[in-house]
């Protein structure tokens, strides 16, 4: 009876040291398409020009970097700003949107930005994020922009 208990035991804290070191597991297809609903989103909150909205893409630190071709903006505070500075209206849409998952809690998106402003002027270039799980929740917590040049702004 004694080695049954024994057996039993051991049987129960094994299994248990097991599953907690099993590795965790995640679905690529659902990060990839978790975080289009946040890029979606985000146009549509930037349509609204509400710039508010729009940064809960983004993790509320001081420690993101958004990269662009005037320079360098660290924390969400400082990025928030810059897009508040511009008084022009824009509509903004993603394309050749390419998510890369590297883990459960963190992935690379690749895309292009179009931007259609109010003046009837046009910008169009290529982001990369990097985006980290945060509390459940996708986050941007690094932004690197580029404007392409205009031989390359062609509106589709």
């Amino acid at each position: 009876m004694k080695n049954i208990v024994l057996t039993l035991t051991l049987t129960v804290v094994a299994t248990s040291l097991i599953s907690c070191a099993a590795p965790e597991t995640y679905n690529p297809a659902g990060v990839k398409s978790d975080i289009m609903l946040v890029i979606n989103q985000q146009a549509k909150d930037w349509n609204a020009g509400d710039f508010e909205a729009f940064m809960k893409g983004y993790h509320n630190s001081e420690d993101i970097r958004f990269a662009h071709p005037k320079g360098i903006t660290r924390g969400w505070q400082g990025v928030l700003d810059a897009y508040k500075k511009n008084p022009k209206r824009s509509r903004l849409k993603f394309s050749d949107i390419d998510i890369t998952p590297l883990a459960s809690d963190a992935a690379l998106v690749f895309g292009r930005f179009h931007n259609y402003v109010e003046d009837n002027s046009y910008k169009t270039g290529l982001f990369t994020l990097l985006m980290k799980r945060i509390d459940g929740q996708w986050k941007a917590v690094h932004d690197h922009s580029s404007d392409l040049p205009d031989d390359y702004k062609e509106k589709n």
